[in-house]
């Protein structure tokens, strides 16, 4: 008997052979006991989930002579000849090379005569969003209103080219990508059937590199057999498809942690002289650094990652060599590379220039720890006032936006210029209306036992004076100065314009005003100019 491929001769032929979709076998189970069979069903989902084979199926069990029935017998007439391709009611076409309007009213023709033997006529048609607009169009009335015992499949991989009109008249089932245990189960009966040895981590590989498609898993599984013959190694299985040794990542990570970039590019280059897919790297790099972060936030990573004992604590070392930021940035730069390498002939420089900015990755900083950490050096930088021997003396202190004298006694161990800018500022965090206050008093005593501020305005003095101000005042000094402050407010006197002042600089300004005779309007003009400035407009 001929070769036949592994995708073909293990592909499903009954519901309960189906791996993966029990949500819609389920409900197509469900449908065909209640007579509630759609005239229209749109499978969609990734290659190699099982779209064509699931319409297949249902097409067996729709028709079967038993039925019909929630799972076909697979024995009968009918069901074989389905299986075969040789029914005459069942009949499967390519929306690729079928796709304009013209086929689609043959279809719209033939559609009309009933059942020639089976129970349903059923049409199937593969890569349905490959048809033309006007294609779809076609086919809109013959959907929403098809003849008696005439049953719709569409599968598709782009289900979003496919029109709203369309997906309104019809069942849609999304069938999901394969898990990485089911295909590496499928493989083990595959190989056992066969009569295939398979060692270490040979069948991982192959599922790994199949990314949720059994058809491509089985392809690959065939391709590797071919190379190795009965027994498959670790070794053979990594040079067929171009895959990296889990070691190289490990020695790869263990650069990164060292921020060895020569090692890194020397690395790179040997992976590339063994003929390895820089593709496949990067893909592996990124879920290795992805393991990484799991190690390092889980408790329990063993219950999130499918590893082996061993290389579970090779991981939990080198997660100790990183910060959470650095993996997360790294996985981001890979993801972009990946991408990139796509669309580039110079995929190889690509990657190259990746891994060296993978070694300049540096965790993030958080502003409000480097405020903090920036507050706490001024203040330990900050020079400390010499306390004299004599009885107290006035020291006076330039800032922008007020002027601060503060008296130093003899028998006190505060630092009062410090001590007053930490008051300030934990007043501010609890109360931040209070800054206005603040920049509008000046410290006139401030010693072991008080703190007297003075203002120059009656109105800023009155609303410190309140009773919650005036406590907040009280209390933050308490809490800065580790005892009691009393806490006084002073209304400081503002100085007094003289008359002889205010006359001399009208003199010296210009010529001086006789008082026996009235102004000018020239010269009240140029009075007003000389105080207030400005420029006259005519």
């Amino acid at each position: 008997m001929d070769f036949q491929v592994s995708a073909r001769k293990w592909r499903p032929q009954k519901f309960s052979e189906l791996i993966g979709q029990e949500h819609i076998v389920r409900t197509l189970r469900n449908a065909i006991e209640l007579n509630k069979i759609s005239h229209a069903y749109l499978f969609s989902g990734t290659r190699g989930v099982g779209k064509t084979t699931t319409a297949r199926i249902l097409a067996k069990a729709i028709n079967c002579a038993k039925g019909p029935i929630a799972e076909p017998c697979d024995e009968c007439d009918f069901c074989r000849e389905i299986k075969q391709g040789n029914s005459v009611d069942v009949r499967e076409i390519d929306g690729a090379s079928n796709n304009g309007v013209d086929d689609v009213r043959e279809l719209n023709e033939t559609i009309q005569y009933a059942a020639s033997s089976s129970r349903y006529k059923v049409y199937i048609i593969d890569e349905v969003h490959m048809l033309t607009p006007q294609a779809f169009n076609a086919l809109l009335k013959t959907l929403e209103e098809p003849p008696q015992r005439v049953v719709f499949m569409f599968a598709t991989t782009v289900l979003s080219k496919i029109p709203e009109t369309i997906l309104s008249r019809c069942q849609c089932f999304e069938l999901k990508p394969l898990s990485h245990k089911q295909i590496v189960k499928q493989l083990e009966v595959i190989c056992n059937q066969e009569g295939i040895k398979v060692g270490g981590l040979s069948l991982e590989k192959i599922a790994k590199t199949g990314a949720g498609s059994m058809r491509d898993a089985q392809s690959l599984l065939d391709q590797v057999i071919a190379y190795c013959g009965n027994k498959i190694e670790n070794d053979s299985v990594e040079e067929v498809l171009g895959v990296v040794a889990r070691t190289t990542l490990e020695k790869l990570v263990e650069h990164l942690i060292k921020r060895d970039s020569v090692k890194l590019i020397e690395t790179v280059q040997t992976i590339i002289t063994d003929g390895k897919d820089l593709n496949f790297l990067c893909r592996d790099l990124a879920e290795y650094l992805r393991s990484l972060m799991i190690v390092k936030l889980s408790e329990k990573p063993e219950a999130l990652l499918d590893l082996e004992a061993g290389d579970l604590q090779v991981l939990k070392e080198q997660s100790k060599g990183f910060h959470a930021d650095e993996l997360q940035q790294m996985f981001s730069v890979l993801c972009r590379t990946e991408s990139e390498m796509k669309r580039s002939s110079l995929a190889q420089m690509i990657f190259e220039m990746s891994i060296l900015r993978l070694a300049d990755v540096r965790p993030f900083h958080r502003i409000d720890d480097m405020i903090r950490e920036i507050n706490s050096l001024e203040e330990d930088n900050t020079p400390k006032k010499k306390v004299l021997t004599d009885t107290s003396i006035n020291l006076v202190k330039d800032e922008p936006n007020n002027l601060e004298s503060v008296e130093l006694s003899t028998n006190r161990c505060l630092d009062s210029d410090s001590d007053w800018q930490r008051i300030k500022q934990e007043i501010c965090k609890r109360k931040p209306v209070f800054k206005h206050y603040l920049t509008q008093c000046k410290v006139m005593a401030f010693n072991e036992s008080k703190l007297d501020l003075g203002f120059s305005d009656l109105i800023t003095q009155d609303q410190v004076k309140n009773s919650d101000n005036l406590q907040l005042l009280r209390d933050v000094a308490k809490f800065i100065c580790n005892h009691e402050i009393n806490v006084t407010l002073t209304l400081i006197d503002k100085p007094k314009i003289s008359a002889t002042s205010s006359s001399s600089t009208l003199t010296n300004n210009k010529k001086a005003i006789k008082p026996n005779r009235d102004k000018s309007e020239a010269e009240i003009i140029q009075d007003a100019l000389d105080v207030f400035g400005g420029l006259v407009i005519k």
